[in-house]
């Protein structure tokens, strides 16, 4: 395995030094068709294109050595040594400038990608650091040269944007070189194919500058886009450098729409990096909108593998259903409820796997889900038949799935609960239901615990009784004085409701008086109750209970968690948890504690 050595700060200041001085040297040497500025310069880009990628504390060294290749520019093919000292300065206060006011607007990094970020881009880089270098440029030229003020004045300004938007974005990409590696990871067939549509790119730029009778300049934007589209942005970059070769080297010999137009060679020149301008900022806009598409979609199909994977990992069956009631996806756990795999029940209406009798009541809850989005409604409904000719009771909760505020469908857990209600059936017909809540009450879950108490211990060793939590509200009496009893059999009624819905079919969630709660964890080891009375705690902490007139009441809970022994005396464990349940709310409330 190869490692790739990056190179130093130090020594990419220095290459960018090196490369500034050979283009400003080439942009004076061969552009400078008056005496005055030069009509080509793409040196500021070069450096703007750095500084944008680094905080402001780290620019000394690109500007150190972009300094020492303005100054020798200057000295050996420019206006010479007496304007080393007044000239730098401006060339170097250009690209800083720009870099400055577009790192305030839009924060570090070149943003083209959009249409907000392109027009500060072009704006700032391209017009502003131009504008106010050149007015101290122009002078600075008029003193040493003797050339005219304002012409040079608007030759620097267009010349500097121009090369700025142009020389800029192809720099920012190269001086973040991650994308280069992607190359390597090309299939054959697209290195065919993106091979093939720069072959046509050259192909048109060649016809397109070697003929000089039509003004057919448009013509190397389409198989510049389609490049683009399949190759991304080293395509993009590819085609931008064929097109500006392939228009530099024949309009330099005569050829091309370019010589058709009137004008001096400078006047060209700027129409023709004006023209490879736009097509920088047409390709390479759509090159980054098209990365951060695929990192999108990537990032989404990853998400979705996770999302399925832990669905399927579930007990409870996850669906997601559309608005008009068609099932767009079940995990597998949705088998054991329906009799059909999952794949099969992708497609049916979701009303097929309803007993009848509940469809209207599952359809409110599925309307109020849509109507409240960010609201979970549970709604408990029996279903169809399965294998064993049972109709078995399930409890769904639902929550609408919205985009731009519009309710797309819905997407729930549903769990069975048969085993629940059966006993849900049994206390009622008993009288051993809280008339408020619903929930068991005292004396059924008295039993239900010396039940588990009077248990034979198991061969076993890892079979539990589970474990019983008493969980207490605080302050409750606070509420009931200051919003009244109805506003507190509110809250009472809310918890019962939080509680169920974290309770699994052969857990038991009783109210044992005033606003005292008893669970029952079937079967848990004492770190999974821990858990679970933990997230019941945090889950009653977010209740927001409506009251009427927009006013919300929220509460905590202190909770006592105790292991159920199997022999032990039932009121030994409840005193157990009892103390515990103190000892929370001797801590500052709202707290979990495990008796000792």
């Amino acid at each position: 395995m190869s490692i790739r050595r990056i190179p130093s700060e130090h020594t990419v200041a220095f290459l960018l030094g090196v490369v500034f001085f050979a283009v400003a040297t080439a942009s004076v040497s061969f552009a400078r068709f008056d005496g005055g500025v030069a009509y080509v310069w793409g040196a500021a880009g070069l450096l703007l294109a750095r500084l944008v990628t680094l905080p402001v504390n780290r620019w000394h060294l690109p500007l150190l050595w972009c300094g020492l290749g303005c100054v020798l520019e200057i000295a050996v093919f420019g206006l010479g040594w007496r304007a080393v000292p007044a000239l730098t300065p401006v060339l170097l206060l250009e690209p800083v400038l720009a870099a400055m006011l577009l790192r305030r607007v839009l924060g570090p990094g070149l943003h083209i990608a959009t249409v907000r970020g392109m027009l500060w881009f072009i704006g700032l880089a391209g017009i502003v650091g131009p504008l106010v270098s050149g007015v101290f440029a122009g002078a600075i030229v008029v003193f040493y040269a003797n050339a005219p003020y304002w012409t040079n004045l608007l030759h620097w300004v267009v010349a500097h944007g121009l090369g700025a938007v142009l020389v800029t974005p192809i720099a920012y990409v190269a001086f973040n070189p991650e994308w280069i590696g992607r190359i390597s990871h090309w299939k054959r067939s697209d290195l065919f194919a993106n091979t093939a549509l720069l072959l046509v790119v050259a192909a048109t730029s060649v016809f397109v500058f070697y003929q000089k009778t039509a003004p057919i300049l448009f013509l190397p934007l389409l198989p510049m886009v389609l490049a683009t589209v399949r190759g991304g942005r080293m395509a993009a970059i590819a085609s931008v450098i064929i097109v500006g070769a392939t228009g530099a080297v024949l309009t330099a010999q005569g050829r091309g729409p370019i010589n058709l137009m009137p004008g001096s060679t400078g006047e060209k020149t700027l129409l023709l990096q004006g023209f490879i301008a736009c097509t920088v900022l047409l390709v390479l806009p759509v090159a980054s909108l098209l990365t951060q598409r695929r990192i999108i979609a990537e990032r989404w199909r990853e998400s979705e593998a996770r999302y399925r994977t832990i669905a399927d990992s579930l007990g409870d069956a996850i669906i997601d259903v559309a608005a008009d009631g068609t099932i767009r996806y079940a995990s597998s756990a949705i088998a054991g409820m329906t009799g059909l795999p999952s794949d099969e029940v992708v497609g049916s209406s979701a009303q097929d796997f309803i007993f009848a009798d509940d469809a209207p009541t599952v359809a409110e809850a599925y309307r109020q889900a849509l109507e409240t989005p960010g609201r979970a409604v549970i709604v408990q409904y029996r279903g169809a038949p399965v294998d064993d000719g049972e109709r078995r009771w399930f409890e769904a909760s639902i929550r609408a799935v919205t985009a731009q505020g519009e309710a797309l469908g819905i997407v729930g857990s549903i769990r069975d609960i048969s085993d629940r209600k059966s006993l849900e059936l049994s206390l009622t017909r008993e009288a051993r239901l809280d008339p408020l809540t619903g929930l068991a009450n005292r004396r059924a879950f008295l039993e239900q615990l010396e039940q588990r108490c009077a248990a034979t211990p198991s061969a076993s060793p890892n079979a539990r009784a589970g474990s019983l939590a008493i969980l207490d509200l605080d302050h409750f009496k606070r509420i009931n004085d200051r919003f009244g009893h109805p506003a507190g059999d509110a809250v009472l009624q809310a918890v019962a409701t939080e509680a169920m819905r974290f309770c699994r079919s052969h857990d038991l969630v009783a109210r044992i008086g005033g606003e005292e709660f008893c669970v029952i964890f079937g079967g848990a080891t004492m770190a999974d109750a821990e858990t679970a009375a933990d997230r019941l705690r945090q889950a009653i902490r977010a209740l927001r209970i409506p009251i009427g007139d927009d006013q919300t009441i929220t509460v905590t809970a202190s909770i006592g968690l105790a292991e159920i022994v199997p022999g032990g005396a039932a009121p030994e464990i409840l005193k157990r948890a009892d103390t515990a349940l103190y000892e929370a709310k001797r801590h500052g409330r709202d707290q979990l504690r495990i008796a000792a």
